[in-house]
């Protein structure tokens, strides 16, 4: 959490800082905090831990919030995204060129004819042409439309080092799947040394991509099925139990962005103020139980329906199907196509949608491509670093042991009679200090075994403990 001091603000380590990879969370950062409120750079400190993208941080008023640092609601706290949007975009990669703004309707038409495959993508283009929830960078191959290939970046609003051009988003016709080999030889725009990230493209696309990767590093891949609705009214044909009138459902607000983002499956891909934008700007519901937020759903900015999730305490009461209806209105009131996507295994969220309509079209995957060369240097270093913990543990544990058995001596030489001490026991040798940690560590070892004996069952029972997680039912 970031928390407002009188003239600094302070990063915390946490999820609210829109910054999380796979070596681990961003240590605290200090920021210096002008009392103007005019923009300030950010501190050399930044700067030094690789954060090209962020240039300046703009203190908001009171009542607003800036895309960079949001001012919550008792004034306390700011929340500070490290996001990946990027003022300038490259103009030209090897083999894509970037799209100018009066092109994206060309864009939008090309993909409007090859639907429902190009559904993502084209979601994505229409929620940033009629909303602008996020600054995407659109590309078309240098021969478009012949090369009938395009490109987004970033494809996620987060990513483990917070780099524009380290996710894409990728469309092309399923029969012209030879036009990824431009995307495998882009090199200007996308550096194949390093990890990418593909945030839900076709699954005939990702295979090709898969073959085309091989012999360069690993694949991670999450698959998950394209639900779409194609007649929206339909959904409020579905019968439901009687109405409570202390069960609402009613749009989310600002305030309910914390709590949906930090319980949200893929927050490592996803930051935490793209959930407030979308809040603010796209349909967005929660089912209020008694005033209590109970579950919740939103429109994603590449236009899905996703995070619908269900507190522990207020499922299988059909809450999941009222937002389900709500949202699916919504979506379709504002010119969009409701869609989902749900993991094949999540038979429960399928049925679900069956009964309001949407029908299975194909399977979608989010693709994460880790080169080998990537992996091995990942391995030196957490080597290095396990050495070296290891090394001050055992040094720790060496003074620990000395400290201990100087207290132990002391303690024998108080409970017996006062004598004079000799030079040799108060500057011990190497010699004795060992043997007197040998004296320690027997009689620990001795009150030990006499516990074991006296409380046989809490020692049994002692590592087996539940850690108390439990599953969260969500289509994404």
């Amino acid at each position: 959490m970031t928390t407002f001091g009188a003239r600094r603000v302070t990063v915390t380590q946490g999820r609210q800082c829109g910054f999380r990879g796979r070596r681990g969370r961003v240590p605290p950062l200090e920021l210096p905090l002008d009392n103007s409120p005019q923009p300030f750079s950010p501190s050399a400190d930044l700067t030094s831990r690789n954060f090209p993208f962020y240039s300046t941080i703009e203190r908001p008023s009171i009542a607003g919030d800036s895309s960079s640092v949001s001012w919550n609601k008792d004034h306390a706290a700011y929340y500070i995204s490290f996001s990946m949007e990027c003022p300038e975009a490259t103009e030209r990669g090897r083999n894509f060129r970037l799209l100018a703004e009066k092109e994206l309707f060309q864009l939008l038409d090309f993909l409007t004819g090859y639907l429902p495959e190009s559904l993502k993508f084209h979601q994505t283009l229409l929620t940033y042409i009629q909303d602008r929830v996020w600054d995407f960078n659109f590309y078309v191959a240098n021969n478009w439309p012949d090369d009938a290939i395009c490109l987004h970046f970033p494809g996620m609003t987060l990513s483990p080092h917070g780099l524009m051009f380290e996710s894409v988003g990728v469309f092309c016709p399923n029969d012209r799947l030879e036009l990824l080999t431009l995307l495998r030889n882009e090199d200007i725009l996308i550096d194949w040394s390093k990890p990418l990230y593909i945030n839900f493209i076709h699954y005939d696309i990702a295979e090709e991509l898969t073959r085309l990767y091989e012999g360069t590093g690993t694949i991670e891949r999450v698959v998950g099925d394209v639900f779409m609705c194609e007649n929206p009214e339909n959904a409020d044909n579905v019968k439901e139990l009687d109405e409570d009138p202390d069960i609402q459902v009613r749009p989310l607000k600002a305030e309910h962005a914390e709590g949906i983002y930090e319980l949200y499956p893929a927050n490592d891909m996803e930051c935490h103020e793209v959930f407030l934008r979308l809040i603010s700007t796209l349909p967005a519901a929660g089912v209020f139980a008694k005033e209590s937020l109970a579950a919740w759903m939103v429109q994603s900015y590449y236009g899905a329906m996703f995070s619908m999730q269900t507190k522990p305490e207020y499922r299988r009461k059909g809450y999941g199907t009222k937002l389900a209806r709500y949202l699916t209105k919504k979506v379709a009131e504002r010119g969009y196509q409701p869609f989902v996507v749900i993991r094949p295994e999540n038979e429960a969220s399928q049925s679900l949608y069956k009964k309001l309509g949407f029908r299975r079209l194909y399977q979608t995957v989010r693709m994460t491509f880790m080169p080998s060369t990537w992996q091995d240097d990942e391995t030196k270093m957490s080597q290095v670093l396990r050495e070296n913990l290891e090394n001050a543990v055992r040094q720790l544990t060496i003074e620990q042991k000395i400290v201990d058995a100087f207290r132990n001596e002391e303690t024998i030489t108080i409970t017996d009679e006062p004598k004079e001490r000799s030079e040799e026991d108060e500057n011990p040798s190497e010699e004795q200090i060992e043997e007197r940690i040998e004296m320690t560590e027997l009689r620990n070892e001795e009150n030990i075994e006499e516990q074991s004996v006296d409380n046989p069952e809490e020692t049994a029972n002692d590592s087996n403990q539940d850690d108390g997680g439990t599953d969260a039912d969500y289509a994404e």
